[in-house]
């Protein structure tokens, strides 16, 4: 019996230790965002329809702080606005890192805001976020219950609440899901656009587009024809800016891609890239800038101009 007893203690004892030293050996990856929790937009996941929100907080900071940070990820698209401003975004392209942006010049001790624009096209995706202000003082605000979800915008919403909130879908904290553990990246700024560069011939025309489709839980690929609009900007560099001209009470999904000569307006290889319009959104930026000619969108739903 004795035997058994300290057989017992020995094996908690171990699993104790080894529970110890895994966590001490994880510090540095749980120490980067603290107690934040991914968030998202409460919603059925499952259904697999496009969503677009706008996860807000407003918050106080100390002062003497030897900078304000925000490290964030939003899967698969975000845009950070923060007291107003537009900061930084991209598409995340399934990976793990956050992006860090230095926000010391707009940071201000009383009534900071920050909103984040999320992007899904299948309504699958997540966001995390937080703010460090010293060395000892990472993670001071931090995403989670305290956070609100406005799922309709309004020009007004980066510098106050508009509308009715409602509390995000708690995740969970990392490691957890395919995020796993983060790391961290310098985030490309936002760069305010000096010019906006309307195109110089449009062009309609058919073509087929490639598809996926679920069937019987089989990812089936096939091609379907739709209707195309090629804008033509001469060769430039810039970001992306869709206006949505058949605007729904629900989430839309525009897609689009760019390109460089004219006998790529037909290629079905290049990849689009999906504009997920919020309910009351008319326009979206592509968070990132790119070297192209044309710009063609989909479905007849929407015009392209390009922020320079």
């Amino acid at each position: 019996m004795r035997r058994l007893t300290a057989a017992v203690i020995f094996v908690v004892l171990l699993t104790a230790s080894f529970s110890y030293l895994w966590r001490l050996y994880a510090t540095k990856f749980y120490d980067i965002t603290g107690e934040a929790s991914w968030i998202w937009a409460p919603h059925r996941i499952n259904r697999n329809m496009p969503v677009a929100f706008f996860a807000a907080r407003d918050f106080d900071l100390p002062p003497g702080r030897n900078w304000t940070r925000i490290k964030i990820l939003g899967d698969p698209e975000y845009t950070l606005y923060f007291n107003g401003k537009r900061i930084g975004g991209r598409r995340s392209s399934d990976d793990r890192q956050l992006d860090v942006f230095d926000v010391s010049e707009l940071a201000r001790d009383r009534g900071n805001r920050m909103v984040v624009a999320v992007r899904s096209t299948n309504g699958v995706g997540g966001l995390i976020a937080a703010v460090d202000i010293k060395p000892e003082i990472e993670n001071f605000i931090v995403t989670g219950p305290q956070w609100k979800i406005f799922q309709r915008w309004d020009d007004r919403l980066p510098l106050h609440d508009v509308g009715a909130p409602v509390p995000p879908m708690i995740i969970g904290e990392p490691p957890i899901g395919r995020w796993n553990f983060l790391t961290v990246r310098r985030g490309d700024p936002a760069v305010e656009a000096a010019a906006l560069l309307t195109p110089r011939d449009v062009q309609h025309y058919r073509t087929d587009i490639p598809t996926i489709e679920i069937r019987d839980g089989v990812a089936v690929g096939g091609r379907k024809g739709v209707r195309a609009t090629a804008f033509d900007f001469g060769p430039t560099r810039g970001r992306v800016r869709l206006t949505f001209t058949r605007g729904t009470g629900m989430p839309s999904v525009i897609y689009a891609r760019t390109a460089n000569a004219p006998e790529e307006l037909t290629a079905l290889e290049p990849p689009t890239m999906p504009f997920v319009f919020a309910p009351g959104e008319k326009m979206v930026i592509d968070p990132e800038e790119r070297a192209f000619r044309y710009v063609i969108v989909y479905g007849g739903r929407g015009t392209a101009e390009v922020l320079q």
